[in-house]
């Protein structure tokens, strides 16, 4: 793991600067094609929406960022995003956003983000588990995320453990 913002003191600061650089205009929305878009795998219309749900039920936080006439873009949709493992992976275990470059492009650029497609996993706390630009094939995807998924799965159950005392 490591943190993509490294200037930042505190995890938060992720939060900040997602909120701080995020477009303001709800109106702006990307969509793709229904065919090259998999229904329901980005549940968030935007990802000021995305990381308070994603705060708020202390799960991941996925954020894919794309841009107009991207190949690669609609490629990962369909086949990395719309295979039926990475869907169970990610469906209930993960807040997913589709963001289009030029909603955010003060982000991008604070990212250093230089092509598309580029996915961004967040922890809860605002930590970048994983950052990968350009097309990640299914089984990469998978081999990359899952086990990041299943240590944040356990974090979150350890956190809601009630606390023992010593003597017990």
């Amino acid at each position: 793991m490591f943190n993509f913002f490294g200037t930042f003191k505190y995890p938060t600061a992720l939060a900040l600067v997602v909120l701080g650089f995020a477009h303001s205009a709800a109106s702006a929305q990307f969509a793709l094609p229904t065919q090259s878009r998999p229904p329901l795998l980005f549940s968030q219309t935007s990802i000021e929406k995305g990381w308070q749900r994603a705060t708020q039920q202390q799960q991941p936080m996925l954020v894919m960022f794309t841009s107009d006439n991207c190949m690669y873009c609609k490629k990962m949709l369909a086949e990395t995003y719309g295979h039926p493992a990475i869907l169970r992976m990610l469906g209930s275990n993960t807040q997913t956003v589709l963001a289009h470059a030029n909603d955010y492009r003060g982000l991008v650029k604070r990212l250093g983000i230089r092509g598309y497609p580029s996915s961004v996993l967040l922890s809860p706390k605002g930590d970048v588990l994983d950052f990968m630009e350009g097309y990640v094939p299914p089984k990469e995807f998978a081999q990359r995320v899952s086990p990041l998924l299943k240590a944040q799965a356990v974090q979150a159950r350890a956190a809601n453990l009630p606390q023992q005392t010593a003597g017990r």
